[in-house]
């Protein structure tokens, strides 16, 4: 026993530290399953998170299935189930692939996932503890100190609140310690391998958070230069500087099989190029509740901190000492002004919107603060101790002086910030041995995490009501949407589209179907820039839900079956008249409707239309061209002759009460207003409403009254909006709005974002489909459902005459593919053509595949923007289409190459 607990010994370190992680593990698990709460976030745990577990599971059995029972070796890398059909590597690798705890997913059946799920939550956060335990030994700090900072930094308000949303972001906790404790290594010219490898495994694990591993990468190694070298010139700095990025290239060549094909999908997205909006400074509020919010409450934009109040008493013991710890102290600072500027938060969330979800590496600073100060508590002078209690209580005083500050977690925050400072200025006095003051400090410590889970997961906060309910995440996943479809019993290749009846978007992947809806961090460039071209009506690049309902849309994308919940007919699309399949009961009952003259997954032209021709049409003109000839880059084929047979229906406008036009702005002071649109729609057509360049500006309190309101107002009213007026927050309220558009009995919305909002992308321009009417609609009207200016270039108004659709839909079906198979990475079918065509295949456009068509490489084209076109020759052609990630070969030389490398650097070391 005594060897056990040796002063070298680690073990009782760990077995302590386990019995401690797991007691405070099981009052959080406890807040969520003693209130029938699983720990699967609604929002984006169960179509994303949960889902992608659940597939990379059966996606790892059917691999190992096919090496070791049919003998053979296949890596699926397409999936005509993810959306339209996805690259498998690059949708999920934010997610699960890459993640090395990921690959117990292999050994758990699909309906025990959640079980997984919730287990991998609690293991990355234990993984955190010891990462960072290792971290501190090797530096030789003492085992109270390392017991107690790590506490501090696995449990903050990262853990609490981002963690059991989004699981994988606990892992860069885990990589970051390993990753400097390796560029320490290097610095003492130790063997480099940890280095090398802590960054290969975090930038194959997840492309987001290694951007953050790597740039705080860069500012430890150069603090760490300048605290370890006295003696100091630029050959020295450039010698080093080589050396780490000669480790750095091999570690990331080990990584690229993974990391090369996702970051080159990454650069070839809309929110990646989108220019957000960055404050120079954040709202007041923000800063009235910074300090508090250290120790408390959660900050705005991901600034969630959280930490223990034990911990702010490191740092001012940390800073009573006078030449020492400058790099600690100095790299405080910096920390801390990353967080107050929104530059920063925009710079380490990769140029895009401003963002503090960097702040779990704070957390790992403020830990190793008090591992640090630790020892100095029992050397404490007179006069620093007079310094701490200065500090104390001016932080005290700063941090509860807004009201909009104290709140009870804040309050309750500084009181155990106070009995920690009482504790730690004690010893010498009240404390004569300092196990005494180590147990009431780590006392202190775990009571002021459980206050900071108590109060995050309390009924005031209502954080709870965003779980799902416990074992009930996977059912959602089996929707009535895809059971209603598969219920029809068709056996072809086909897809589906839908309105309002889909519970949750990416249910097809789990289901097996084929459908419209896709909700990954990272979407196929080429279905973006068609929804844009299209005006589809969605601000998101990477959230899709349906088509609109459109009827041209779904010609063109295969779309064989529609499917409607309840009783919602009037959302059902031209053309759908056959009941093929039910599900569910009641309000939850969903039907699909077949098109009987939907097209194939392979359809022919005759003709094409040049890209360049293409892009001068209006978005009507470009829907209906698209059923007259295939847009293409260049090709032998004859141009066709576009038919537009749509109107421009002239319109009037009648405002309602808190709506006010202008040339091109239409100011709504009133939630709820309304704008109604009166005119004589045409008969047998499909109906749009078209925004040109639709933006929108909030409105502050002050500017919602007119001056001539303004002027009868009471001077204590005026002060009490001017009141509201400075707490307002422009760049937040201004992030999105929404218009609800009716007409008859159809409902849909328009959903604006503006640069100010997380998932901007770049859309302004939208058409919203109110459907198909028989008779012609007369009037259509938009209610606000947010203050302030909308502005447009144009708002018209249009009717689409579905008359001939049918005719052109069976042009392009009359010479189809045939006999289509879905195989592994590969799509069959055979074909015949009476004279030269163009074989468009509605599956996204992707440089992975590569066709053959009867045995022969042929070039195969991006196709109206989103698609793909063969061009064949008269006569009867096997297709054959094959597919491997781009980048990935390119990728996997890398990573051998890397290998080779490492494995020459290790003979080279022990040599």
């Amino acid at each position: 026993m005594r060897k056990f607990v040796s002063r070298d010994s680690k073990k009782d370190f760990y077995l302590l530290y386990t019995l401690v992680f797991g007691v405070i593990s099981f009052f959080i698990y406890y807040q969520f399953a003693g209130n029938g709460k699983s720990l699967v976030w609604s929002h984006d745990g169960i179509p994303q998170h949960l889902n992608s577990l659940a597939y990379y599971g059966r996606y790892l059995r059917e691999v190992l299935h096919t090496i070791f029972v049919e003998h053979k070796l296949e890596l699926p890398m397409w999936d005509m189930n993810i959306g339209y059909g996805s690259d498998i590597l690059t949708t999920l690798h934010y997610y699960v692939i890459g993640d090395p705890l990921t690959l117990l997913s292999v050994f758990v059946p699909a309906d025990k996932t959640e079980v997984l799920y919730e287990v991998l939550i609690f293991l990355r956060i234990y993984l955190a503890g010891i990462s960072f335990s290792v971290f501190c030994f090797y530096h030789k700090n003492p085992k109270q100190a390392t017991f107690m900072g790590t506490l501090i930094y696995i449990f903050a308000g990262w853990t609490i609140y981002a963690a059991m949303k989004h699981p994988y972001f606990s892992n860069p906790m885990i990589y970051l310690p390993l990753v400097l404790m390796g560029i320490d290594k290097i610095y003492k010219r130790e063997k480099p391998w940890l280095f090398i490898w802590a960054t290969a495994v975090s930038a194959m694990s997840n492309f987001y958070f290694f951007y953050m591993i790597c740039i705080f990468m860069f500012i430890y190694a150069a603090f760490r230069y300048f605290g370890i070298f006295s003696e100091r010139s630029v050959k020295d700095v450039l010698g080093w500087l080589v050396k780490f990025i000669g480790y750095y290239a091999v570690a990331l060549m080990i990584a690229a099989v993974i990391f090369l094909p996702v970051i080159m999908t990454i650069f070839g997205t809309d929110r990646f190029q989108a220019e957000n909006y960055v404050p120079l400074l954040y709202d007041k509020i923000y800063y009235e509740k910074y300090l508090g919010d250290l120790i408390g409450e959660n900050m705005i934009q991901w600034g969630v901190a959280g930490y223990s109040a034990v911990a702010m008493a490191g740092v001012f013991v940390l800073f009573s000492r006078k030449k020492k710890y400058l790099d600690l102290k100095l790299g405080f600072g910096l920390l801390n002004l990353f967080l107050l500027v929104p530059f920063a938060g925009h710079v380490l969330n990769g140029f895009s919107y401003v963002s503090n979800r960097w702040i779990w590496a704070y957390g790992m600073m403020i830990a190793y603060i008090f591992v640090k100060a630790y020892p100095e508590l029992f050397t404490l002078t007179v006069g620093e101790k007079k310094k701490i209690f200065v500090m104390v209580v001016a932080y005290c005083v700063l941090a509860l002086f807004a009201k909009a500050a104290r709140t009870q977690r804040n309050m309750a925050g500084v009181l155990v910030l106070v009995l920690a400072v009482f504790t730690v200025t004690s010893f010498g006095n009240i404390f004569l041995q300092g196990k005494y003051m180590c147990g009431l400090l780590s006392a202190l410590l775990v009571v002021s995490i459980m206050l900071n889970v108590s109060y995050q997961y309390s009924y005031e906060k209502d954080y709870l009501s965003e779980f799902a309910a416990e074992e009930e995440s996977l059912d959602k996943l089996e929707s009535n949407t895809d059971k209603a479809v598969l219920a029809a019993g068709d056996s072809g290749v086909y897809r589906y589209d839908q309105y309002g009846a889909l519970p949750y978007d990416n249910t097809s992947m789990y289901m097996g179907t084929n459908s419209t809806a896709y909700y990954f961090s990272l979407a196929n460039s080429s279905i973006s820039d068609f929804f844009s071209e299209m005006y589809l009506n969605t601000p998101w690049e990477q959230h899709y839900e349906n088509l609109d309902g459109r009827t041209i849309l779904d010609r063109l994308a295969s779309v064989k079956y529609f499917v409607i919940s309840g009783d919602n007919f009037r959302y059902l699309s031209y053309g759908y008249n056959k009941e093929k399949g039910s599900a569910g009961k009641g309000k939850s009952e969903c039907r699909a409707y077949e098109n009987e003259n939907a097209l194939p997954l392979g359809y022919t032209y005759d003709s094409y239309i040049p890209e360049s021709e293409y892009e001068k049409m209006d978005v009507v003109k470009k829907q209906q061209a698209l059923m007259d000839g295939v847009v293409l880059e260049e090709s032998t084929l004859p141009e066709a002759s576009v038919d537009a047979d749509n109107e421009n229906i002239q319109y009037r406008m009648e405002t309602g009460d808190g709506c006010a036009l202008s040339k091109g702005a239409i100011r709504v002071t009133k939630e709820g207003a309304q704008l109604k649109l009166v005119f004589h729609g045409l008969t047998d057509s499909e109906n749009y409403l078209i925004a040109d360049n639709l933006d929108y500006d909030s409105l502050s309190p002050r500017e919602l009254i007119g001056n001539s309101q303004w002027k009868k107002m009471s001077e204590y009213d005026k002060n009490k909006v001017l009141d509201e007026d400075s707490r307002w927050r422009y760049w937040k309220e201004s992030k999105e709005a929404a218009m609800t558009v009716s007409s008859n009995d159809v409902t849909k919305t328009i959903k604006i974002f503006t640069d100010k909002y997380n998932a901007y992308s770049g859309r302004h321009d939208f058409l919203c489909n109110m459907g198909y009417s028989r008779s012609g609609v007369r009037t259509m009207t938009i209610t606000f459902a947010n203050t302030g200016v909308y502005t447009y270039d144009k708002l018209r108004v249009v009717s689409q005459p579905v008359q001939g659709i049918e005719e052109k839909t069976v042009k392009l079906g009359e010479e189809a593919l045939e006999n289509v198979k879905m195989g592994t990475n590969e799509i069959t079918g055979d074909i015949s053509v009476s004279e030269k065509k163009a074989l468009v295949l509605s599956v996204p456009y992707s440089k992975g595949f590569t066709a053959y068509v009867d045995g022969k490489e042929t070039k195969l084209q991006k196709a109206n923007t989103m698609f793909m076109a063969l061009e064949l020759e008269p006569g009867s052609h096997e297709i054959r289409l094959t597919y491997c990630t781009p980048y990935l070969k390119a990728g996997m030389l890398l990573s051998v190459l890397g290998l080779v490398i490492y494995v020459m650097l290790v003979f080279r070391k022990k040599k």
